[in-house]
Order: C-alpha cells, then sequence, then structure tokens
C-alpha cells in the first residue's frame, strides 16, 4: 500500500509534467509518436496513477526538450515556497505592527 503523502508525489508530478506538455502544444499521441510510450501510462503517470522511475522522467523531459528539473521545480513549486517561508520565520520570526510601535517609542 502507498502511503498518502507518497501519492502526493505522484499526482505533483505527473500534473507538472502534464503542464509542460500542454505548454509545448503537444498531444499524449504526440509523445507517443516521438517515443516507446504507450497513450495509456502517460495518461496514467501525468493523473499520478502509476509510478514512475528517475530514468522514465529523464527520457520524458529529454522527448519535451527541458532539463529534467523543470519537472520537479514545477512539482514541488509550492513546496519549496513554504518551506522558504518557514525558515524566514524561523530566522526573523513573525511581524506584528506593535512591535514597529515599541521601536518607534
Amino acid at each position: 500500500m502507498t502511503p498518502k503523502n507518497e501519492k502526493d508525489l505522484y499526482i505533483k508530478i505527473g500534473e507538472a509534467l502534464k503542464s509542460i506538455r500542454k505548454e509545448k502544444n503537444l498531444k499524449i499521441s504526440d509523445i507517443h509518436a516521438m517515443s516507446e510510450f504507450h497513450s495509456s501510462t502517460i495518461s496514467l503517470i501525468e493523473r499520478g496513477k502509476q509510478n514512475v522511475s528517475i530514468g522514465w522522467l529523464i527520457h520524458y523531459a529529454n522527448i519535451l526538450e527541458i532539463d529534467p528539473t523543470e519537472i520537479f521545480l514545477r512539482a514541488f513549486k509550492d513546496d519549496f515556497q513554504e518551506m522558504q517561508l518557514q525558515k524566514m520565520y524561523e530566522r526573523f520570526g513573525t511581524y506584528s505592527p506593535e512591535s514597529d510601535n515599541d521601536e518607534n517609542s
């Protein structure tokens, strides 16, 4: 059985792949024609229903003519931003207007 957060990973990666493919105005059938990937497999992966290997992602990125890191940057953009915000909060604390008033007094 796959833990829920692992399923979320597959969904995020799949959504990123689909988004990039659509930006390049490619249909799943186009990807199938340019590779050995079956249309049904591509569809399952884009919907987060099938696990995918790093090698598969690299090959898919090559077909889309993108750097493989683009997939992960898109898939986990919100997570990266949340982590950065959390680090900033830990370093600087949270802002409160009362602290400004204290400094100006």
